[in-house]
C-alpha cells in the first residue's frame, strides 16, 4: 500500500483526525510475507520500524472464537465455504470485538464476515 496514493491519504486523514488505529497481528504475518514476496526495497527492519508505534491487537481465546463464529456464519449464509480465510476472520474478530471498522481494500471477504468495513 506504500505505493497506493489513496491508501497515504487515508492513513493522513486518521492521523489528523486522531483515530486509533490497531494493528492485528495477523496483518503483521501479512505484511512479512509481503515484504519477502514483493521484491520491493523495503527490508524487513524498515517494515519493523514503521508497525512499532501501532498497538497490537493479538489472537486470543475471545479473539478466536468470534472468528470462528463469524466465519461459521459467513459458510452458512454462503451455503458452504464463504470464500474467506481465516486470517480475514481473526481480523474481523478484532475488529468486531473492539467495535471498530476494518480498513481495506478487501471489502467484500469483511462484508461477508459482516463487519464495517472502510476502504481507501
Amino acid at each position: 500500500m506504500a505505493e497506493d496514493p489513496g491508501a497515504f491519504a487515508k492513513g493522513t486523514t486518521l492521523v489528523e483526525n486522531g483515530e486509533m488505529q490497531w494493528l492485528p497481528t495477523p496483518v503483521i504475518a501479512e505484511v512479512y510475507y509481503g515484504v519477502g514476496t514483493a521484491r520491493s526495497d523495503t527490508t524487513s527492519r524498515e517494515v519493523r520500524n514503521r508497525m512499532l508505534g501501532y498497538p497490537r491487537v493479538a489472537v486470543d481465546a475471545e479473539i478466536a472464537r468470534t472468528a470462528g463464529e463469524l466465519l461459521a456464519a459467513a459458510d452458512d449464509q454462503a451455503g458452504g465455504h464463504a470464500g474467506v480465510g481465516p486470517n480475514d476472520a481473526y481480523i474481523a474478530a478484532m475488529a468486531s470485538v473492539l467495535d471498530d471498522a476494518v480498513l481495506t481494500a478487501n471489502v467484500e471477504d469483511f462484508e461477508r464476515l459482516g463487519v464495517p468495513v472502510e476502504t481507501y
